[in-house]
């Protein structure tokens, strides 16, 4: 098994607790009550709440036709969730030092394969979800200037109380996520930590079509 594959089963856990933070089937979704919060605090953690309440509900309505056919799981992922995703930014963040000297077109094509690897990688652990209870606790202000983090909670099940924090940053007057933390864990820093392994052994082009293969698999 390569690096790519082990990556993908080590993270595993981490990939079934975010998409609880947003796409758990039976999740409750609390958002504190916070008068005094900035009008961009309320925005983000509104933001999420209406992300997740949108995605419960298409799952929830649609739930007989995903049993019969996955691929519907995967349209609501696209629909719902993605958007709310700044993929550009993230995938700039993934390649890092590889971004700045890839030509036009592997940035063009490591982002497509990105964002579909993304919503693969998040509709997979939705059928494995069981009951949990979801609660937004606040934000704080991230590394830049424009970012936010918003904390939450994720417990319920057989996976404890685990915090997921999400990494936001307003793209043209929306708060999008770019990142998430789980329980101190980065996923966009494992993500690098996987990939510049492969650059380093057989280029970015050969990563490109790996996730590729993955994608179409």
């Amino acid at each position: 098994m390569n690096r790519f594959n082990v990556f993908f089963r080590l993270f595993s856990r981490a990939h079934v607790l975010a998409a609880g933070l947003f796409l758990g089937l039976n999740a409750l979704v609390v958002m504190p009550v916070q008068a005094d919060a900035p009008p961009s605090s309320a925005a983000a953690m509104n933001e999420v709440q209406q992300t997740a309440d949108s995605v419960i509900h298409d799952i929830a309505a649609q739930q007989a036709e995903i049993t019969k056919n996955p691929s519907v799981l995967l349209d609501i992922v696209k629909k719902k969730l993605l958007p709310q995703v700044d993929t550009d930014r993230m995938s700039r963040l993934v390649l890092g030092r590889y971004w700045r000297t890839a030509s036009l077109a592997q940035k063009t094509a490591f982002t497509d394969q990105f964002q579909q690897l993304l919503v693969r990688t998040y509709a997979g652990p939705l059928s494995k979800l069981g009951n949990q209870k979801i609660t937004v606790t606040g934000t704080k202000p991230g590394a830049d200037s424009d970012e936010l983090v918003v904390q939450s909670v994720v417990s319920g099940g057989n996976m404890g109380s685990v915090p997921v924090d999400y990494r936001m940053s307003q793209v043209d007057g929306q708060w999008k996520a770019f990142d998430v933390v789980i329980d101190g864990i980065s996923l966009i820093n494992n993500y690098r930590g996987s990939f510049a392994q492969v650059i380093q052994q057989k280029g970015l082009d050969s990563l490109i079509q790996t996730m590729k293969s993955q994608n179409n698999g």
